[in-house]
């Protein structure tokens, strides 16, 4: 079992663009007017520095640059970060993502739905810290629900909430299954359990959170474990 210590980490898979916290999808482009689809067909999405970013759809990476931490103004356009385009499977549109630190991708890697891609990186000299998300065609809600989870991600990836982490091991009417289940297979539970603390953990609504409300959190999943020792 992992010390806590080593919770500090996000999912490599997760079915919400933002490894499950919910999102505002803008309404229309972010940058109208501007040379390519890239630009003028693209979303800005709001997320806290750190934010982990999640595939959209499945595809094979057919360019990657990284213009590094400060911004660029090139062709009129500002350039930031891990930038890369996916040619998406099964004849949907090409989608393209910036703005993005410590991407886990490149040039000619596969990438799978709800793969996790990199994080939001800083906007030095803004407060708009956000994923640019393009489509070639169409709106990126042909990727996303309303909520920010994944279309694509339905049937493949299996969606958890933090609140039902222990459902399958606490929740049981029979006793008898409720405690072979929390004693017998004890790394089962241990893994459930540190699946639910990360959920919460990288969610956009705990890193928005005070350092006394975090602290809370923390000390009540510390006692989940408690509860199951």
């Amino acid at each position: 079992m992992k010390k806590l210590t080593d919770l500090f980490e996000v999912m490599a898979n997760s079915n919400h663009l933002y490894g499950g916290s919910s999102l505002k999808i803008p309404g229309d482009g972010a940058h109208k007017g501007q040379e390519g689809w890239q630009s003028n067909n693209a979303w800005d999405i709001k997320a806290s520095i750190g934010t982990p970013v999640y595939a959209v759809v499945g595809g094979t990476l057919k360019t990657y640059s990284d213009y590094g931490p400060y911004p660029r103004r090139i062709n009129g356009k500002t350039l930031f970060g891990g930038s890369f385009t996916v040619k998406s499977d099964g004849g949907l549109p090409n989608v393209y993502y910036t703005h993005l630190k410590d991407v886990t991708v490149r040039q000619g890697s596969r990438v799978e739905c709800g793969q996790l891609l990199g994080y939001v990186m800083d906007f030095p000299g803004s407060d708009y810290d956000h994923l640019h998300i393009g489509v070639e065609t169409g709106h990126v809600r042909q990727f996303l629900n309303n909520d920010g989870t994944l279309k694509c991600s339905n049937g493949k990836i299996t969606p958890f909430t933090p609140e039902s982490v222990l459902s399958t091991n606490t929740s049981s009417t029979d006793n008898s299954s409720t405690t072979n289940s929390s004693s017998g297979d004890f790394d089962t539970v241990a893994q459930n359990i540190q699946n639910g603390i990360l959920g919460s953990l990288t969610s956009a609504a705990f890193m928005k959170e005070s350092v006394s409300l975090k602290e809370q959190r923390l000390i009540k999943n510390i006692n989940k474990i408690k509860k199951l020792l």
